[in-house]
């Protein structure tokens, strides 16, 4: 089974304005709610692709019942949150003509007994099942965070995670199966720093930025993939769904060559839609997605 993990998802409230105008009352053309997470984006995108997994991660408040309506919408999805005190923040985004305004909550605090709880949801995981930690960890639960990883990979479990430069480093004498790396979290040469990850004991490096070749580092070759998008729709989430296209080829038992395609074909069927990248539209790019040897 997959299962992956938002500590802090968010309740994303999108807001489509002709001008943003400062200091005066401004009123809208368009308003949507969307359900955030980082985690969630990868389910959602291994949803597409039919293949279950199991959300994990905190939700609380009144915005609890709409985030798991959302949920609901993916035959392939098991939300298996866990409920907390607090409420699950709400993230605005303004977009007018010219720019996309973010205001990102902090978020709720977790509780001792609550990570207890969390964590006792994972006594089904089993060697060889997939775990992916993805987004940002908050401070007060990190420390365990980094020891449950630690516990997973010991029992064999395929760790993946897509968070911040702390996280990795702090869990790199776990064993993961795979990083997925960006801009803000590579200090240096790509190539430098996934070569060290690896000689570290991480099986597999993932790196992607926008306007940027992506790379695949593993112990016994480097993958670089040149493609970007036909057209510019939406970079939201473009990152999760390379992380859910790696997944899927692994899962097929593919080698790294092609379940590096499909992370590449992933990432951009998303930025070439308007949502999450659909089945169809990855096997259309994936057919057309280079990947090369360095």
């Amino acid at each position: 089974m997959i299962y992956t993990c938002t500590t802090n998802p968010s309740l994303d409230y999108y807001i489509t304005l002709p001008q943003l105008m400062r200091g005066q009352s401004n009123r809208s053309d368009m308003e949507m709610f969307d359900a955030g997470g980082k985690g969630v984006n990868v389910s959602i995108v291994l949803n597409n692709f039919r293949i279950p997994s199991v959300c994990l991660g905190f939700l609380g408040g009144f915005t609890k019942d709409f985030y798991l309506e959302f949920i609901a919408h993916y035959p392939n999805i098991q939300p298996l949150f866990t409920t907390i005190n607090d409420n699950t923040r709400i993230n605005i985004k303004l977009m007018d003509s010219a720019y996309e305004t973010s205001i990102n909550a902090k978020g709720p605090h977790i509780t001792d007994d609550e990570f207890k709880r969390f964590k006792s949801r994972l006594n089904s995981v089993y060697t060889d099942d997939i775990f992916v930690l993805s987004g940002n960890i908050e401070d007060e639960i990190k420390d365990q965070m980094i020891d449950l990883v630690h516990e997973l990979c010991l029992d064999g479990v395929k760790v993946v995670i897509d968070s911040d430069r702390e996280i990795i480093d702090r869990c790199l004498d776990a064993g993961l199966f795979a990083v997925k790396l960006n801009k803000s979290n590579v200090n240096g040469d790509i190539s430098k720093v996934g070569c060290e990850l690896i000689e570290k004991g991480v099986k597999n490096v993932l790196y992607s930025a926008p306007n940027e070749p992506s790379y695949i580092f593993t112990g016994s070759e480097t993958l670089m993939c040149d493609n970007q998008p036909d057209s510019l729709i939406n970079v939201t989430g473009s990152a999760d769904s390379m992380v859910a296209g790696f997944i899927y080829g692994v899962i097929r038992g593919a080698d790294t060559m092609e379940s590096f395609k499909y992370a590449n074909a992933a990432s951009m069927a998303t930025c070439m839609s308007n949502d999450l990248g659909s089945k169809e539209k990855i096997e259309e790019v994936f057919n057309n997605t280079e990947v090369r040897s360095i």
